[in-house]
């Protein structure tokens, strides 16, 4: 079992990360139908409806400003981590997020993204 990408997949690791700050480049990098399903809201939507939610949010201020934590590859492609602050309710939350991105011919064909709050759970 390798988990050494081929050159394709390591680009598209690469544009992935790219694309956390220039999320429009998602739609590049993803095949026109390719799946994504959001741990948020639990639902499957097309890449397109996916970024098009991120504008959304944004409304007329900026994409949050996705900080890239690392790439790790997979047979099937990689998982990228990556943490974001957002206002929610007027409070300001940290949340980290874990995309299981699966790769073909340099583009991705499904991805799943679980999104987690940064909690002080501890006793």
């Amino acid at each position: 079992m390798s988990t050494t990408p081929d050159q394709a997949t390591a680009e598209l690791a690469e544009n992935w990360v790219k694309a956390l700050a220039d999320i429009d480049l998602f739609l590049k990098i993803c095949v026109k139908d390719c799946p994504v399903w959001h741990s948020a809201d639990d639902k499957w939507v097309t890449v397109s409806e996916a970024v098009a939610a991120v504008h959304e949010r944004a409304g007329d201020g900026p994409v949050p400003d996705f900080r890239p934590v690392g790439v790790t590859f997979t047979e099937k492609g990689f998982f990228n981590e990556a943490a974001v602050e957002i206002e929610v309710g007027g409070n300001p939350v940290k949340l980290h997020l874990v995309q299981i991105v699966e790769a073909k011919d340099g583009k991705a064909v499904r991805v799943r993204e679980y999104i987690g709050p940064e909690m002080d759970i501890q006793p």
